[in-house]
């Protein structure tokens, strides 16, 4: 797999949803920075080397007014920009993003979350939303949802519907505390009914182990916190190691190799997609 350099920018931390399950947890109190943090952060990234592509997620990334702005500077300055929604703002706010990311847009993902909406809301936005990409052929639109325990069956059905309708369904097993929730011998054995034939983290977020494995985090992949705090990975972030530094503080640096990942677990399946592990 050819190795695309990446940023999973937490562009904000409050989010407009309180799922029981969520992984990232609401940060009261960590909206997203100020018009003068954003200038500084957003001329550090605009000057990565190469074409990084950024993931932007929070949060709910919608929270933060100038989000259009922040994907046009970024593809103004040769760089992708991709998305993480839950997708509850308007659609004329949705058109203005893609609008504004243009052809340098290159995943769409939102995340179903059935305890603050219906499916059948989603289902029909996720539809009208996906029809805004048609002109650009370079961008792709995916569904994630996470399968709780207890709601495998559900998230199977769910898995139907969705691409009988043409959408690409992304299941994530539930983590809690950044490890795999535990699933009883029942869900394991509906697990298996339901989503064997999604092989790999392309296609699931089974929670994969890399540990051992050369990685390119910290060095052609980073994470941002959204107080401007980089670190090398989530796992990282977590234990308080491989920080590289403040891009609102003008204090960031990437490391300058590849190291051996330490970590038991990779909760994030972005940089096993775009060639940042090896081995």
């Amino acid at each position: 797999m050819n190795q695309r350099p990446v940023v999973n920018w937490n562009i904000v931390g409050g989010c407009n949803y309180r799922c029981s399950y969520c992984v990232q947890k609401h940060a009261e109190g960590v909206g997203g920075p100020d018009d003068e943090a954003l200038e500084r952060g957003l001329d550090v990234l605009c000057a990565l080397p190469g074409v990084w592509e950024f993931k932007l997620s929070g949060g709910e990334p919608f929270l933060l007014k100038r989000l259009p702005e922040v994907a046009a500077r970024l593809v103004g300055a040769g760089h992708r920009v991709s998305l993480l929604t839950n997708l509850s703002v308007p659609l004329p706010v949705i058109e203005r993003f893609i609008t504004a990311a243009g052809h340098g847009l290159r995943t769409f993902s939102c995340s179903l979350h059935v305890e603050e909406t219906s499916p059948q809301a989603f289902l029909a936005k996720a539809i009208a939303a996906k029809q805004l990409l048609s002109a650009l052929p370079k961008a792709s639109f995916v569904v994630n949802h996470v399968v709780q325990p207890g709601r495998v069956s559900a998230a199977a059905a769910l898995r139907r519907e969705f691409e009988a309708a043409g959408m690409k369904f992304y299941p994530q097993l539930m983590r809690i505390n950044g490890r795999p929730a535990p699933y009883g011998l029942i869900d394991r054995w509906k697990l298996d009914r339901a989503f064997a034939d999604l092989a790999g983290p392309g296609s699931m977020n089974r929670g994969y182990s890399h540990q051992g494995k050369a990685c390119h985090a910290g060095f052609r992949y980073f994470i941002l916190h959204p107080k401007g705090d980089a670190y090398a990975c989530y796992p990282a972030k977590r234990h308080g190691e491989n920080y590289l530094g403040n891009i609102y503080q003008a204090s960031f640096r990437l490391n300058d190799a590849p190291q051996l990942c330490p970590y038991a677990v990779c909760p994030c399946t972005v940089p096993q997609n775009r060639g940042i592990v090896i081995g």
